[in-house]
């Protein structure tokens, strides 16, 4: 056991949970994954029908789960991390607006017909 309290159990700027410099960065790559995806989907929808353009669905889940890393991570962002968390920030809540448009835009396609 170590003598030295603050090492052992944290001190006011030191957070004994989990690692957030480590959960920071899951938005942004959570963030580039959707836009893979959105770039997936587009392509499939323009040369075959295939069930690769099932994966569009993921765009919702990864997001959400994006945004929520992003908000638990929120406190551990520092003057390193500020533009990455902003980044993933920014890239989750993008590409669920972007999925919410795409949605609403077949919705009125189909009730066009």
């Amino acid at each position: 056991m170590k003598d030295d309290y603050i090492d052992q159990f944290g001190g006011n700027g030191k957070d004994t949970g989990i690692e957030d410099s480590k959960l920071i960065k899951v938005p942004l790559v959570l963030g580039v994954i959707c836009f893979v995806c959105f770039a997936v989907y587009l392509w499939s929808a323009f040369h075959s029908r295939s069930a690769v353009m099932a994966l569009v669905y993921f765009v919702p889940l990864l997001s959400i789960i994006g945004l929520v890393i992003s908000f638990v991570t929120r406190r551990a962002r520092d003057y390193y991390y500020s533009k990455i968390w902003t980044m993933g920030l920014v890239s989750c809540a993008l590409s669920f607006v972007l999925f919410f448009l795409l949605y609403l835009g077949t919705m009125a396609v189909l009730a066009q017909r």
